[in-house]
Parts: C-alpha cells; sequence; structure tokens
C-alpha cells in the first residue's frame, strides 16, 4: 500500500517539477477535475501551495490506508529553501486507481 500511495503522490509532484499542469491535474479525483480546468489548477497550486509548485525537496512519511482512503505524511522543501508538512488524501475511483482528493497543511515541519 505504501509504495501504491507514494507513487501516485510521486508523480504528481514530478509533473509540477516538469511544468506539466495537464499531467499534475490527471492525479488528482474527479472532483477536482470537475471544478477546475488546467489552467485553473494550476493557477491554484502556484497561488495556493507554491511550495509544492516550485519544490526541491521531497520526502514522504507514514501512510495510513483502509483500502478505500489512504493519508500520507509528504513534507516538502521548497526551492527557497523553507520546509512545509503536508497531509495528502488519497481516495479509490474506480478498480484500483488511488487519486489525490485533498491536501492540507503547509505549516513549518518540526
Amino acid at each position: 500500500a505504501y509504495d501504491r500511495v507514494r507513487s501516485v503522490v510521486e508523480a504528481q509532484f514530478e509533473a509540477f517539477r516538469d511544468d506539466d499542469y495537464l499531467r499534475a491535474r490527471s492525479y488528482a479525483s474527479a472532483e477536482i477535475q470537475r471544478q477546475f480546468t488546467t489552467a485553473a489548477f494550476e493557477r491554484m497550486v502556484k497561488g495556493g501551495y507554491p511550495g509544492i509548485a516550485f519544490w526541491q525537496k521531497v520526502s514522504f512519511g507514514a501512510v495510513a490506508d483502509n483500502g478505500h482512503e489512504a493519508i500520507i505524511e509528504v513534507s516538502v522543501t521548497s526551492r527557497r529553501g523553507h520546509t512545509r508538512s503536508f497531509r495528502y488524501l488519497l481516495i479509490r475511483e474506480g478498480e484500483s486507481i488511488n487519486v489525490i482528493a485533498n491536501v492540507s497543511g503547509g505549516s513549518a515541519a518540526q
């Protein structure tokens, strides 16, 4: 479960690094994709989560997975050197696809 959950979040971070918001948005839940066009998704991430949009280092912590949803702790260091902790919520959509449904946090990492 850990590797599956981590791989989804890691793939989205790689898309952010490549400035490929069409691909980054593809890892989001259907609900998020309905709410945001690719351009709006890019504006939301860059405006609301600049450390994620312009990350330098990402590390993954604990995963809790009940089979329907999973939470993974993610520590992100921005290009400016600020480290923040986030909690990613992934949900199962379709047969076995885990997608990102929510990102919370952003407080300074301890």
